[in-house]
């Protein structure tokens, strides 16, 4: 069976530290929503029967949604109203699944509008990928590099490219090595090259689903062992900037008497 392809998550150099601004950590937000309506899709199925009633009713009674929804200073679930049940149908789903992260409870409710005023993406559980964040200015100085013009009765072309590349190496290499302080001393980071789709598959049962890791590691996929999975869930924690995961089950044996 082939591999699946592994597109990156940021087609730059550098990210923002902070996940909430952070491009990468976006996409790879999105993708796990995309692998949760693969590996299992009763987390947004319950979305929409059980809380997407509530969004409805409230919007049809008139709430001015998009006054929350896109502020920038505010989270749309923390502006919520009470009245109506909405906030705490949400609240309720957000615990069955232990999805209570802030990015997913203001995600699910950009989604529930996105679900009002365009029914077929209720069907198809399509997810809000409109995200806003406040970028940090790093950009290089412009780059620039003078070299005296080829005298052609002193110098074979050959020795003249070769000194003009010698130097254009040089140069560029302390180019680089400026600029990515810069970057860095603006508080971007790395960004993240590689990653395993699988590792969003356990994420998903894990976190959401509420499987063990060895659940997962004697399902579906294999020989894994139990270690491999706990450091493909913590991994994909890390790169979608998740605060907590949720605590393992623990099993009580009963005591003999």
């Amino acid at each position: 069976m082939a591999r699946r392809k592994t597109p990156r998550l940021a087609y730059c150099e550098y990210v923002s530290a902070h996940p909430d601004n952070s491009s990468q950590v976006w996409r790879a937000r999105l993708l796990l929503i995309e692998t949760v309506k693969r590996v299992h899709p009763r987390f947004l199925e319950t979305l929409s029967k059980e809380v997407f009633p509530f969004y409805r009713k409230l919007a049809k009674k008139g709430y001015d949604f998009d006054k929350i929804l896109w502020s920038a200073s505010v989270s749309p679930y923390d502006a919520l109203t009470t009245e109506g049940g909405l906030k705490s149908a949400l609240a309720k789903w957000a615990a069955e699944f232990n999805a209570e992260a802030a990015w997913l409870k203001d995600g699910a409710l950009r989604t529930l509008r996105d679900w009002y005023v365009a029914p077929d993406w209720r069907k198809s559980l399509r997810w809000n990928a409109i995200h806003g964040f406040s970028g940090t200015a790093s950009t290089g100085e412009a780059f620039e590099l003078r070299f005296p013009g080829w005298e052609t009765e002193l110098l074979t072309w050959a020795r003249y490219s070769e000194l003009l590349r010698r130097l254009f190496e040089k140069t560029l290499l302390e180019y680089e090595m400026k600029t990515r302080k810069l970057a860095e001393s603006c508080g971007l980071v790395r960004a993240r090259r590689k990653y395993s789709p699988d590792n969003f598959d356990w994420f998903v049962l894990y976190q959401f689903a509420g499987q063990s890791s060895t659940e997962i590691a004697s399902g579906r996929y294999g020989d894994d062992p139990d270690s491999t999975v706990l450091k493909g869930i913590k991994a994909v924690a890390q790169l979608i900037g998740w605060g907590h995961l949720r605590k393992p089950k623990v099993k009580r044996s009963r005591k003999i008497r």
